[in-house]
């Protein structure tokens, strides 16, 4: 049994409003240093108990407080009374209040409607003829790609996947718990989009709740309220809660959060049923994505810093955990779920290597969008050159700015085991392209340590810490709840572009006996959800899709003849982020190499040095005026006729791209 108190003594914080405290750079009072700091010994906490800094609002104030160094002693009558405000932040309904704050700033989601990913959610779910057998089970949602290279095949053939994808892609991810939240949409209201976001509102609002509770475990009543809020309002909760298919983050937090409270409860003297309650919930947790790992990250940081008594006893309460992520990991392999050829995506244990290289470069723009601004999202948009100069940047702009707040924050036991918590967490979201979705446990260590510094250099006299707390509080208490009702209504970004990389020309009914050809598109992810979205809204799909090229920045077209047309991009292909996931980077092409779909031969006439094609023809069955083809091209944010050349003619296509593009 662990030598925790159950009720960890604090210090009564003083009468002031959420943020007021003391610290930082000045010389605080006792009472002022409750928010953040090393706080005073109490006979509770001497002789090997735990911080005083780090339990549940205390039962125990009247126990006399003696300031470390021999000080006054300061009693229990001598503390200021409890004001309306600290009974409210102390009481049952904080953790309700703020969830229900952000499940208020959620409700834009409820008109975010299905996009990508959820198209394929809707298929399985409600059928889709032209897809059946190739797209998995109901019970198997997030299996995308399943491996074999005949089914792969006919995904590319239909055109739901381009030309250049890796044949053997797979991806695969067991979410059961998941499933069953999305299956439960379909059995109740399988066509209102609204419905199935107001359930992701609910997992959203639970989550908060109890990563509130999470807070109260181990901060000072006050501080722990501000923690809650930067959580709750943090506008990385925007996509898991406005894109249905990222829901589970938000379940699987909640079972991660539950975890670590049961935990808690065990090591400091609880009920021994604490302990397979806390190994349960994480194995709930990792059945409903992936990211529940993160609840990993809380465990060790607790045997690290917060649990107390001999070090084997310490880390030996975490050996159950460690065991069912091994015996997870192992069944997760052996059900055939993993990664393999979706570019973005690296498994940490197959490719190590590949994955700290990609870590090296991600952390820090996770890191970045955290704290400050801006979004991890934008990285989306670089190329492999540009993210390696952005992580840069990002590395030097972080280290000013935990400069700052470590001068501002001292380094308390309890303020290790949120740094410790938020740096274990980051590794396992390396393992895809950055974005602000993927942090929800990052954030809750994150925006522990950002209340602790905002209450605790409330008073501070050094400007750059003046400076950087004003910047915080405008980032993350004005910015950020703006930021997380546009996120949530809008999760694929701004309409502008999102919209604009859709295919939402009108088709007729005599397209199905066409093929659709897309010389070029913006995005070729989004434009290869065309055949799936017309067959789930039952609309006539095209015969077959195809999409030859990138939009952007130009494309010229040279037609070699009657059937024939040769394409070079003017970055080359597979330079952006979506039109890599589906080839790895370390697949490369050669010249010569050929792909065969029906009514179309593809072939690489060129590529670039690092394995990518420059120069690509296109071989059609029939000439390229024939009435069985339906040309498209891309510009000024729509798909447009296109009128192929003559032959031997050479065009180039510039579109004419949005402001945000």
């Amino acid at each position: 049994m662990s030598s925790l108190p159950s009720r960890p003594t604090v210090l009564d914080p003083a009468v002031s409003p959420l943020m007021k405290g003391g610290g930082g750079d000045d010389a605080a009072s006792p009472l002022a240093k409750g928010g953040y700091g090393d706080p005073p010994v109490s006979p509770l906490t001497k002789g090997g108990g735990c911080d005083a800094s780090i339990g549940l609002p205390p039962q125990s104030r009247s126990a006399p407080l003696v300031k470390a160094g021999g000080a006054q002693a300061l009693s229990a009558s001598q503390s200021p009374p409890h004001s309306r405000f600290d009974r409210f932040i102390e009481s049952p309904w904080l953790p309700l209040a703020v969830a229900g704050l952000a499940m208020a700033l959620a409700l834009p989601s409820l008109r975010a409607g299905w996009i990508a990913d959820d198209y394929i959610h809707r298929a399985k779910m409600i059928g889709a003829p032209r897809f059946e057998g190739l797209l998995g089970p109901r019970t198997e949602l997030f299996r995308f790609f399943d491996g074999d290279p005949d089914h792969t095949r006919q995904l590319m053939d239909i055109g739901l996947l381009p030309w250049w994808t890796d044949l053997d892609i797979r991806g695969a991810f067991w979410r059961p718990v998941t499933v069953a939240t999305h299956r439960l949409d379909y059995a109740l209201w399988p066509d209102s989009a609204a419905l199935m976001h107001a359930q992701s509102i609910f997992w959203l609002g639970a989550c908060v709740a109890i990563v509130a509770l999470v807070f109260r475990r181990f901060l000072e009543p006050r501080v722990a309220a501000l923690a809650a809020l930067l959580y709750a309002i943090d506008d990385a909760r925007g996509m898991p809660v406005g894109f249905l298919a990222n829901r589970n983050a938000l379940v699987a937090t909640f079972f991660g959060a539950l975890a670590i409270l049961a935990h808690d409860r065990w090591r400091r003297g609880g009920s021994v049923l604490n302990a397979p309650a806390a190994v349960c919930a994480l194995a709930l947790s990792l059945l409903s994505g992936e990211i529940g790992i993160g609840a990993m990250a809380y465990l060790a940081a607790y045997a690290a810093f917060i649990d107390r008594g001999p070090i084997a006893r310490r880390w030996g309460a975490i050996i159950p955990y460690c065991g069912l992520v091994v015996v997870w990991r192992i069944a997760w392999s052996a059900l055939g779920y993993g990664i393999h050829g979706v570019g973005p995506y690296v498994d940490p244990l197959a490719e190590p290597l590949r994955f700290a290289g990609e870590a090296l470069v991600r952390a820090p723009a996770l890191l970045l969008g955290q704290w400050f601004f801006p979004p991890a999202d934008v990285t989306m948009l670089m190329s492999p050159q540009q993210t390696w100069v952005y992580a840069g940047v990002a590395l030097v702009l972080l280290t000013g700015l935990g400069v700052v707040i470590v001068r501002g924050l001292p380094w308390a036991r309890q303020a290790g085991f949120w740094a410790m918590g938020m740096a274990l967490a980051l590794p396992p979201v390396c393992a895809t392209f950055a974005s602000d979705r993927l942090l929800s446990w990052v954030g809750i260590g994150g925006a522990a340590l950002l209340a602790q510094f905002l209450v605790g250099a409330a008073r501070a006299t050094r400007l750059p810490t003046r400076v950087l707390r004003k910047t915080l509080i405008v980032i993350h208490l004005v910015i950020a709840p703006i930021g997380l009702a546009l996120r949530a209504a809008y999760p694929a970004g701004p309409p502008a572009i999102h919209e604009a990389v859709l295919v939402r020309t009108p088709l007729p009914p005599e397209v199905e006996s066409q093929d659709l050809i897309l010389v070029n598109a913006p995005s070729a992810f989004h434009a290869g959800f065309l055949p799936l979205m017309r067959e789930v809204e039952r609309r006539p799909v095209p015969r077959h899709t195809r999409v030859l090229a990138p939009a952007l920045p130009s494309v010229t077209i040279r037609r070699t003849g009657a059937t024939t047309l040769e394409i070079r991009p003017s970055s080359g292909y597979l330079s952006w982020v979506f039109d890599r996931l589906f080839r790895s980077r370390e697949k490369d092409f050669r010249p010569g190499d050929r792909i065969r779909l029906t009514g179309m031969d593809v072939e690489i006439v060129e590529c670039l040095p690092d394995g990518r094609p420059l120069v690509v023809r296109f071989t059609f069955a029939v000439p390229l005026e024939d009435a069985s083809l339906r040309w498209l091209q891309w510009t000024a944010g729509e798909f447009v006729p296109f009128a192929p050349p003559t032959v031997a003619q050479t065009i180039t296509l510039t579109p004419d791209a949005p402001p945000l593009f």
